[in-house]
C-alpha cells in the first residue's frame, strides 16, 4: 500500500483494511458471457464507431491525442442511465446497474449544459459514512467486467475521461481516494488513478514496487480532460503507462507492472478513505476505452 502506507501518510490499520477490501463482485449482466453489441452509437464520443473496427488510429477529443483504432468499450451516459455500466455499488446499492435507472442519493445522470461532451454525465455522490453493506471504505462506483472493460496479460489500452472537480472539494491528501481502478480478483488495485497526495496520480497499491508518476493537480471547479495509455502485464519491464491532461502529455512512458493476475475488471467513480471528511460531488463524463 504505497501510498496509504510507505509515504508515511498516517493511514490507520482500520483504514489499510478497507483500501484492501474488494467484495466478491456481483455478476456482470453485460461481462464476457453477454456478448459484444457490433456497433456502438450512442451519440458520445466515438459515437457510431463500430467495436472492433480496425482501419488504424484516430484523434481523441481529448486535445488531439491520438488514441487507438479499435473502440471496444463506451461508458459515456449517452443512454442517459447507468445501463452501459454492469455493476452499481454505493450505501445504496451492490448489484445490476440496471434497476437504478437515472439514479439515486449516491450517483445520477446529469443533463446538459451540466456535461463535458453529448447530453449525459454522471455525478458521483459520496458523504461520511457512505460504506456500503458489504464494508471497506465509502463508495459510489459502477464497474465492468464486459469484454474491452476487461483486460488480460499484454493488452494494450487507451482510456479517455473527463472529470469535474467540485470547487469546494475538501482537502483528500493524507487519505486515499480512487477515481478510477483496474482492479484483480481481490486485494488493493494494481493501477489505480489517486488523489491520496493532493494530485492526480497514476498509483495502484496492489503492486507496491510501482513508481507513482502525477498527471496534474486536482483542478477545482474545471473540467479536465484524461487520456492514459496502458499496457497490462505482471512483468515491470513489458508494463508500461503514459498520460495525458487537457491535451498536453504529462506521463512520459513509464514501465511497471500493471496486474496482480489473470485479468483486471474496470471501476469509475468515488472510493475514499473512512476518515475522509465532506462530502464530495464529481462529476464524469466521456469514458471510452479503444485498442490498436
Amino acid at each position: 500500500m504505497v501510498a496509504a502506507l510507505a509515504l508515511a501518510l498516517s493511514v490507520s490499520a482500520t483504514e489499510a483494511a478497507a483500501w484492501a477490501s474488494e467484495p466478491t463482485p456481483p455478476t456482470d449482466p453485460n461481462g464476457p458471457s453477454a456478448g459484444v453489441e457490433a456497433e456502438v452509437d450512442v451519440g458520445g464520443v466515438g459515437a457510431g464507431v463500430s467495436v472492433g473496427n480496425g482501419g488504424g488510429e484516430f484523434a481523441s477529443t481529448r486535445g488531439g491525442v491520438t488514441v487507438g483504432g479499435n473502440q471496444v468499450f463506451l461508458g459515456d451516459w449517452e443512454t442517459g442511465d447507468f445501463s452501459q455500466w454492469g455493476v452499481c455499488q454505493s450505501k445504496l446499492v451492490n448489484g445490476g446497474c440496471g434497476g437504478v435507472g437515472r439514479g439515486n442519493a449516491n450517483m445520477t445522470i446529469t443533463d446538459a449544459p451540466d456535461v463535458r461532451q453529448g447530453q449525459h454525465a454522471a455525478r458521483f455522490t459520496v458523504k461520511p459514512g457512505d460504506v456500503p453493506n458489504f464494508g471497506g471504505g465509502e463508495r459510489s462506483e459502477v464497474q465492468s467486467s464486459a469484454p474491452g472493460a476487461l483486460v488480460h496479460e499484454g493488452d494494450e489500452r487507451w482510456y479517455e475521461w473527463s472529470v469535474q472537480y467540485p470547487q469546494d472539494m475538501p482537502d483528500v491528501k493524507g487519505r486515499f481516494f480512487i477515481i478510477l481502478q483496474w482492479h484483480s480478483a481481490e486485494g488493493s488495485p494494481p493501477l489505480a488513478i489517486d488523489l491520496s497526495k493532493g494530485t492526480v496520480d497514476i498509483g495502484g497499491d496492489g503492486v507496491r514496487s510501482a513508481p507513482r508518476r502525477t498527471i496534474g493537480p486536482i483542478r477545482r471547479g474545471e473540467w479536465v480532460d484524461y487520456v492514459l495509455h496502458v499496457k497490462f502485464s505482471q512483468n515491470k519491464d513489458a508494463g508500461f503507462v503514459e498520460a495525458w491532461e487537457n491535451g498536453r502529455q504529462t506521463v512520459q512512458r513509464t514501465n511497471r507492472a500493471t496486474m496482480v493476475d489473470g485479468e483486471n475488471y474496470l471501476k469509475q467513480g468515488i472510493y475514499r478513505s473512512t476518515s475522509s471528511s465532506g462530502t464530495v460531488n464529481l462529476t464524469m463524463d466521456g469514458l471510452r476505452v479503444t485498442a490498436p
